[in-house]
């Protein structure tokens, strides 16, 4: 695919993902998945129940798949006349809205809310990110998809967005240091990801790793995670 019809199909995502309100500078940060050009993607949700249960639910194709530590389960499509239900022998999933019910070994868990926040890196990571970044102050996004792709999108005061692929990678042993260093036909970046904790400032969380992008000549500071 030429680079410009990716850049076509890369605004049209991003477009239609990016929250208008505030609120994703606080945390709730809408998913952004542009790294790889897949009109088809995995939707994923996070679900957590009044009776402390929890589940994650990926959604593609009409099927749903129930991930949970030990195993996964599939549920094919079901008729509803309300909301998406999807259900085999030994599970049965309603999703509406926000909100899901789930029956699975004969117990009953309903009224079960998705937490968006934790669904943004479920998401991520069924759609192939290997590493995903957040600004502390500016408001950004940095993901790494398969080693392949880059995107890295600013959109504190008007959305901007740039793709790269197939970046140089250096690994500094010596320094616990990881950097990516691409370029396309505009732009050049230079990623540095260090092994080190780091607080994002804006909603008080703690990641495995800090990470410095150099667009141009402009600096981003921020925190991100494998999701390897």
């Amino acid at each position: 695919m030429q680079l410009n019809k990716v850049y076509s199909l890369v605004i049209g995502l991003f477009l239609s993902s990016v929250l208008t309100s505030c609120a994703e500078v606080n945390g709730a940060l809408q998913y952004v998945h542009i790294g790889t050009v897949n009109e088809t993607q995995i939707q994923a949700y996070v679900y957590e129940c009044p009776d402390n249960y929890r589940f994650t639910v990926g959604v593609k194709d009409n099927v749903a798949r129930l991930y949970f530590p030990e195993q996964t389960i599939k549920l094919a499509h079901a008729f509803s006349l309300t909301g998406a239900k999807f259900s085999n022998r030994d599970a049965t999933l309603w999703l509406k809205d926000t909100k899901a019910n789930l029956e699975i070994n004969s117990i009953m868990h309903e009224g079960c809310i998705n937490n968006s926040d934790k669904a943004i890196w479920v998401r991520a990571k069924l759609n192939g990110v290997d590493f995903r970044a957040l600004g502390n102050q500016s408001s950004w996004i940095l993901e790494i998809v398969q080693g392949d792709n880059i995107i890295f999108a600013d959109y504190l005061l008007q959305i901007k967005q740039y793709l790269f692929s197939n970046p140089d990678i250096n690994t500094e042993v010596s320094t616990g240091k990881t950097i990516y260093t691409a370029s396309n036909d505009e732009h050049s970046i230079v990623i540095t990801i260090i092994g080190t904790p780091c607080q994002n400032i804006i909603s008080d969380e703690i990641f495995d790793f800090s990470v410095t992008v150099k667009l141009d000549n402009e600096l981003f500071h921020g925190c991100g995670r494998s999701l390897i």
